[in-house]
């Protein structure tokens, strides 16, 4: 059975080619535009491998569903990676994550992270500014083009 994933993204592209990419990839991907519709999709699906967290949305941030996540015994364990366009020093585990990842993301890194994440390794590196990594390159292009 394939692994699931749920990808939280205010931004449609990004939640679109997250979701081609890693379906591709052999994954069960599930889509919410916000911290909210996070928890309603959450409510109709198995428990996931992992969650791909946007930190700034509207109705419902990344850090409002992280305390909320906390407090569920169901969702509690599951890791989370975030992804943020806001660029400044981050601290996964501050944030209860596994690690943070800026936007543009690296789709080499991010791949390598969930494969590594869902093979239960969730113990990894602090991230590097993604936009310095050639793969980042390609994802927003990849975006801008759908736009």
């Amino acid at each position: 059975m394939a692994k699931i994933i749920l990808v939280v993204d205010d931004d449609a592209d990004t939640r679109e080619l997250l979701s081609e990419v890693l379906s591709i990839r052999g994954f069960d991907v599930h889509v919410a535009r916000d911290g909210r519709h996070a928890f309603q999709v959450l409510a109709h699906i198995g428990t996931p491998e992992l969650i791909l967290l946007d930190w700034l949305m509207p109705v419902m941030s990344g850090s409002h569903f992280l305390a909320r996540k906390r407090r569920n015994p169901r969702l509690r364990p599951i890791p989370v990676v975030l992804l943020s366009a806001w660029t400044r020093a981050w601290s996964a585990t501050r944030r209860d994550a596994v690690e943070v990842l800026s936007k543009p993301v690296d789709l080499v890194r991010l791949l390598a992270l969930v494969d590594r994440i869902c093979a239960g390794q969730s113990r990894v590196s602090s991230p590097a500014r993604a936009s310095d990594r050639p793969g980042a390159v390609f994802v927003e292009r990849r975006a801008r083009a759908r736009v």
